[in-house]
């Protein structure tokens, strides 16, 4: 399953980026000239820096073009993007799908409508403004050692309110939601299974009892947990299973019910690397292309 969200991701990714140096598809008018591949782009993403690194060095290995991986939380990056406006230093930012209608709006991204075959049109925003590269779980990292030293041998929990446990006060981490997407997702995962704000913010506050700290970024809570700083943390799945597949002990927990995020990437208007070329036929459109 993680492989093949992987190559999903890499397909996913040339698409939004294809554009620059080494262009799969045009939307007419500038965007409709001739060049080969080579130079560079800047992306902005939330995405954790191993695997962000791994679909940059298969697009250059694709298409000859340089990537510039700028990483930091989602609540980051649209601030950044915000406060460059008119002045961009990124050419593609990741996002969440539902970020790029505001975005949109503001004209801080630009559409585009590259040749996307095989490409489930669930996944391609028929504006054009996002692309999407992986879909992300909502999820609950445990370290076993310390959730049994605190809860006494306690069953794994199974829904998010089993968390609910006053012998882990002090004991939880998650990201701060004015600054992280994946703190904001949680919030909205909380109103969505509740069906209304007013059970949502009640359980949001005895859940904020038992939080021993709110972390920048969304990645962090994984490793916190991973390193037994904390019993239990709130992250994505993908965060998670990087630290679980380095070797780390922790126990990946899916609440039922949970949230389901698409992950994406848009084009910065006015970018410093404007499309240069359009080739019809070039390989790294085709959906599926893999890191190698």
């Amino acid at each position: 399953m993680h492989k093949s969200l992987l190559r999903v991701a890499a397909g996913a990714l040339s698409l939004a980026l294809l554009m620059f140096g080494s262009a799969c598809g045009s939307g007419g008018g500038d965007d409709a000239a001739s060049a080969s591949g080579g130079g560079t782009v800047t992306w902005y993403t939330p995405m954790p820096e191993e695997p962000a690194r791994r679909l940059a060095e298969a697009f250059t290995a694709e298409t000859g073009t340089e990537v510039e991986v700028l990483r930091q939380s989602a609540g980051e990056l649209l601030a950044r993007l915000k406060a460059e406006a008119g002045r961009p230093a990124a050419d593609v930012i990741g996002l969440a799908s539902g970020d790029a209608g505001p975005l949109a709006k503001e004209k801080l991204i630009r559409s585009f409508k590259p040749a996307a075959e095989g490409i489930d049109k669930r996944f391609v925003d028929p504006e054009g403004y996002w692309h999407a590269n992986e879909l992300i779980l909502m999820t609950v990292g445990v370290n076993a050692d310390r959730w049994k030293e605190e809860t006494g041998g306690a069953p794994l929990p199974t829904t998010w309110d089993e968390l609910l446990r006053p012998d882990l006060k002090g004991q939880l981490v998650m990201p701060n939601p004015t600054l992280s997407g994946t703190g904001y997702t949680f919030v909205a995962t909380q109103i969505f299974r509740h069906g209304d704000e007013a059970g949502a913010w009640k359980f949001l506050d005895e859940f904020h009892k038992l939080i021993g700290q709110y972390t920048d970024s969304g990645g962090a809570p994984s490793q916190l947990v991973a390193t037994g700083e904390y019993a239990a943390g709130v992250s994505f799945a993908h965060d998670l299973l990087n630290v679980r597949g380095a070797g780390f002990p922790i126990e990946l927990v899916y609440p039922k019910p949970t949230g389901v995020v698409i992950s994406g990437n848009a084009l910065v208007q006015g970018s410093p690397n404007p499309p240069r070329a359009a080739r019809s036929s070039s390989s790294g459109c085709r959906a599926g292309r893999r890191p190698r």
